[in-house]
C-alpha cells in the first residue's frame, strides 16, 4: 500500500494508491493562516497539532518514507526558510515535507484530466485552492495558464463576516471584487471542469444536479448549469446556516468554513469566462501525481562506472515526457583528469567546476533529483550532488537502497521511479 498526502493552506487529504488507482480515506482541516508568518511559518500551536495528526496517521497507516509522499502547496510556499521547517517536519514525522512550487502543481492538475477522457473543448478547469488559483484553458491542446495568488482564504481574510450564521456580506459584492481581479481571456469558455471536491460538496448541499451526457466517465457523472449554480450559491449564503453546513459533513465539518468564500470564487471566475456549463470534479493534484510525478529530473551518479545504464534512464525519462535537465545527451567526447565530458559540456580555462556549477544549476530547477547509487557506489562528486539537492529541499531518489544513506537517515524517496528504470 502506498500513499499520497496533499497538504494546502487548509486541508490535509490522504489518498491510498492500489493498483495504479487512488482514494481519498482521510480529510481533515486546520487553521494553518492563524498565527502564520513567513518568517517563522506555522505557529506552534499549529505545528503541533499538524505533528499529532501525522502521529495519528502513521499508528493507523504504518507511514514510513518508503511509502508515503507529501505534496505541500499553499501557505507552506510563503515560508522563508523551507529547508529549516522541511528538517523540523522531518524530525518529528520521518516523513519529507515536500513543497510543491505552483507550476508544478498546475502540471498535476493539467495531468489528472488532460487525457483520461474524451471531453469537450474549448474546456476551463478550475482549481481553487486556500492561498491559489489554477485556471487552464484548453482548446485542442492548452492554450493558456492563469496561475493566481489568491484563494479562499484571502476572501475569507477580506471578508471576515462570511461565515456568520448567514453571511453578513453579500456573495455579488464577493463576485464583483473578485472579477476585478481576474485577468482577462479573449475567448469564452463555455463549459468549466471544477475540481477539488466539489462533486462531493454539490451532492451533499442539495445542488440541482444532472446527468453528465456530455461524455461518459464514472468519476464526472454529473453536470450544472451556470443558472442553477449561482442561485444554490445565494441559497448557501442567505438561506443555509453554518450550524447547517457543518451538519452536512459531520467527518471534517471545518471543511465547510471555505464553502461560502470557495463557491463565490467559482462563480466568479465561470461568469467572468463565459461558462455555462459546470462539471463538479473530485479529482485534484494528487491524481495528477498518480498520472506523472515528474516534470523534470537531474540525473546524479558516477558517469565512468554506470554510463550505460543511466543513458538508458535517461532515454526512458525522456520517453515519460519528463524533460532531464542533465545531462542533456549523454553522448561522450572526452575526459579530464577523469571527469566525463559529454557533447554539450564546454570547459572553461580546462575547468571542469565550470560543467559541475551548471549541473548544480540544474538541480536547482529540477522537481526531482534521481541518484543512480548502483552497486552502492556514491563517488564524491555524487555525494556533493546530494548534499546540495537536499540543502535546496528537492526530493532525492536512489534507485538502489545504500546502506551508508540508510545509516545517515536522509530523508528521501527511494525507488519512486522504479517503474520508469
Amino acid at each position: 500500500m502506498q500513499y499520497l498526502i496533499d497538504i494546502g493552506s487548509s486541508t490535509v487529504k490522504v489518498y491510498e494508491r492500489t493498483d495504479g488507482e487512488v482514494m481519498l480515506v482521510i480529510a481533515k482541516t486546520f487553521d494553518f493562516k492563524k498565527g502564520f508568518e513567513p518568517a517563522s511559518g506555522l505557529s506552534e500551536t499549529n505545528k503541533e497539532k499538524l505533528y499529532n495528526f501525522f502521529s495519528e496517521l502513521s499508528a493507523r497507516f504504518s507511514l514510513t518514507r518508503y511509502n508515503t509522499k507529501l505534496y505541500a502547496t499553499g501557505i507552506f510556499r510563503e515560508i522563508l526558510n523551507k529547508q529549516l521547517f522541511v528538517e523540523e517536519f522531518y524530525t518529528h514525522t520521518r516523513l519529507l515535507f515536500n513543497i510543491v512550487s505552483h507550476e508544478l502543481e498546475a502540471f498535476y492538475l493539467e495531468k489528472a484530466w488532460l487525457g483520461r477522457f474524451a471531453g469537450p473543448e474549448p474546456l476551463l478547469v478550475i482549481n481553487i485552492g486556500g492561498k491559489t488559483t489554477e485556471l487552464i484553458f484548453y482548446r485542442d491542446s492548452i492554450i493558456n495558464r492563469k496561475l493566481l495568488s489568491f484563494g479562499v482564504v484571502t476572501i475569507l481574510q477580506k471578508y471576515t463576516s462570511i461565515n456568520e450564521k448567514y453571511s453578513a456580506v453579500s456573495l455579488s459584492k464577493i463576485v464583483d471584487f473578485i472579477q476585478g481581479e481576474l485577468p482577462k481571456i479573449n475567448e469564452q469558455f463555455e463549459i468549466a471542469i471544477y475540481t477539488g471536491g466539489e462533486l462531493t460538496y454539490m451532492q451533499i448541499a442539495g445542488y440541482a444536479l444532472k446527468k453528465n451526457t456530455l461524455f461518459i466517465d464514472n468519476k464526472h457523472p454529473y453536470v450544472i448549469n451556470i443558472d442553477d449554480y449561482c442561485n444554490q450559491n445565494q441559497r448557501v449564503f442567505a438561506n443555509i446556516t453554518m450550524a447547517d453546513l457543518r451538519n452536512m459533513m459531520p467527518s471534517n465539518p471545518d471543511w465547510m468554513y471555505g464553502a461560502r468564500a470557495c463557491s463565490a470564487l467559482a462563480q466568479a471566475i465561470c461568469t467572468h469566462y463565459g461558462v455555462k456549463t459546470i462539471i463538479p470534479s473530485d479529482s485534484n493534484m494528487i491524481d495528477g501525481v498518480n498520472v506523472q510525478e515528474a516534470k523534470s529530473v537531474v540525473v546524479c551518479g558516477s558517469y565512468t562506472k554506470h554510463l550505460d545504464t543511466i543513458s538508458k534512464l535517461t532515454d526512458k525519462l525522456k520517453n515519460c515526457g519528463i524533460e532531464v535537465l542533465s545531462p542533456k545527451n549523454t553522448n561522450v567526447v572526452g575526459a579530464e583528469k577523469g571527469f566525463v565530458l559529454f557533447q554539450d559540456d564546454n570547459l572553461v580555462n580546462n575547468c571542469t567546476w565550470s560543467v559541475e556549477a551548471l549541473h548544480l544549476k540544474a538541480i536547482e530547477a529540477c522537481d526531482i533529483v534521481v541518484v543512480c547509487n548502483f552497486d552502492s557506489y556514491v563517488g564524491t562528486k555524487t555525494a556533493l550532488e546530494i548534499g546540495y539537492a537536499y540543502k535546496c529541499g528537492k526530493k532525492i531518489v536512489f534507485l538502489e537502497d545504500n546502506a551508508i544513506i540508510e545509516d545517515f537517515d536522509i530523508p528521501s524517496e527511494i525507488n519512486m521511479l522504479s517503474s520508469v528504470y
